[in-house]
């Protein structure tokens, strides 16, 4: 259904309107960290002609698990030993595995410049709306890729003494990846994440080839955390945690280079500003819950930090190794120099855009209304993501979910009883008229 003829025009309903007595400055949006994930992959382009899915394989060499009890070398004749020793075999297998491409856009309402340019500070809002969108990719980009790492592994592991492990199916996803079904309420974690718990796995990540062939004795593993759960297992373990200081992690430390901000033993943590956190809806599912939740402001709508994100019960964690995947970016280089069609960026750059015809639906309302374009008056921004991730080595990352609150609160009232009440005078001036001193 179309769009009447006035809700065609609203294309400045989300500007403000003002008088001329009002403060010229704006105030922006401020926001969290959001690079959590850029750059923590290695990268490359997704050749073109080669479909939207890709299969690999990986070669797998069988241990040989000798017994170490060989058997004594002998000199005789040259009939069997030791002309004609025994064989010991090896083996190998391979393992056959396909990732996808997936992408998604994102566009901005109409903007009309005819009346634009009449709106008062329309230059001023524009220009910080276009800041605040410069913003988002990083931090969209970063969401995607803590889910499909989550989505990608093979196991996730539940916090508690139980040691539970749920192997990852696409079936465990569902209500567009924002539940995650553990199939029972008998496998939520029964704990917060501890100390105890990560050096558990310590050994099958090295044993599974955390630091490939590097002789590690003290190898650091690293995860993403928040700021609270890592200074829980740092104030719980202060012997582990000497084992650092404040110079380690600062620009010129040992451990800058890995932008890590703390460690406790062998484990060093980053931080992740927005972690996946969820709240249990019944029968062993998990609702994710995010941290913003957009509510109206005087016009239109205004990021709000969520106190259900702040009290969700569970999170999950990530240990990461960078050696884990491989993301693949679109590629939009001309496939025909006679075919010139526009390159474009497939991570997220917002690109203006003012076609002869604009065709917009409106999201709230699902209304079609067709814009008539061709004073070229009218147009909007649009942002790409086209990525393909290849998760080789999936059993040298974790991903943990555990229990979890808020920083406890304590009341730490004063344990004197409370004085008096004081009284006190505090005129600076002299009270010159009717003043008995002066008599």
């Amino acid at each position: 259904m179309p769009l009447n003829t006035a809700q065609c025009k609203q294309f400045n309903e989300f500007l403000f309107r003002r008088t001329p007595d009002w403060d010229t400055k704006l105030s922006k949006d401020r926001f969290p960290y959001s690079y959590t994930y850029s750059g923590l992959y290695k990268t490359a382009p997704w050749e073109q002609g080669t479909g939207t899915e890709h299969t690999w394989d990986q070669v797998h060499v069988t241990r040989i698990n000798d017994n170490g009890c060989w058997d004594p070398k002998e000199i005789g004749d040259c009939v069997g030993n030791p002309c004609n020793l025994p064989r010991n075999y090896t083996g190998w297998g391979s393992t056959r595995k396909t990732y996808d491409k997936f992408n998604r856009v994102y566009q901005t309402p109409p903007f009309c410049f005819d009346q634009l340019r009449d709106t008062e500070m329309a230059v001023q809002q524009l220009s910080a709306i276009v800041e605040g969108h410069k913003k988002l990719p990083d931090e969209i980009f970063s969401d995607y890729m803590r889910l499909w790492a989550l989505r990608s592994g093979e196991t996730i592991y539940i916090a508690g003494n139980a040691d539970l492990r749920l192997t990852v199916s696409d079936s465990m996803f569902t209500n567009h990846c924002m539940r995650l079904d553990l199939g029972s309420a008998n496998n939520l974690p029964t704990s917060k994440l501890t100390m105890g718990y990560l050096d558990n796995h310590i050994e099958e990540l090295f044993f599974n080839g955390y630091f490939d062939q590097e002789f590690m004795p003290t190898g650091k593993f690293a995860m993403f955390t928040d700021i609270q759960t890592m200074r829980g297992l740092a104030n719980a373990n202060p012997a582990l945690s000497e084992m650092y200081n404040a110079a380690d992690f600062v620009k010129g430390g040992k451990l800058y280079a890995y932008g890590v901000m703390s460690g406790v033993g062998n484990w060093l943590f980053k931080i992740d500003p927005t972690p996946i956190r969820y709240q249990h809806i019944g029968n062993g599912v998990l609702e994710r819950i995010q941290p913003f939740e957009n509510v109206s402001a005087t016009v239109g709508k205004k990021p709000e930090f969520s106190l259900a994100y702040k009290n969700a019960p569970y999170q999950r964690y990530h240990v990461y190794n960078p050696a884990a995947r491989t993301v693949y970016l679109g590629d939009t280089s001309p496939v025909n120099p006679e075919m010139k069609f526009l390159a474009r960026s497939q991570m997220g750059q917002w690109a203006w855009r003012n076609p002869d015809v604009i065709i917009y639906t409106d999201p709230n309302t699902g209304l079609e209304c067709t814009l008539q374009n061709d004073l070229h008056n009218k147009g909007y921004f649009t942002a790409e993501f086209e990525l393909g991730v290849k998760t080789e080595y999936p059993l040298i990352e974790m991903n943990i979910i555990a229990q979890r609150e808020p920083q406890v609160i304590i009341d730490d009232p004063r344990c004197a009883s409370t004085p008096s009440q004081a009284y006190q005078t505090l005129l600076p001036y002299n009270t010159l008229c009717g003043d008995p001193d002066l008599e």
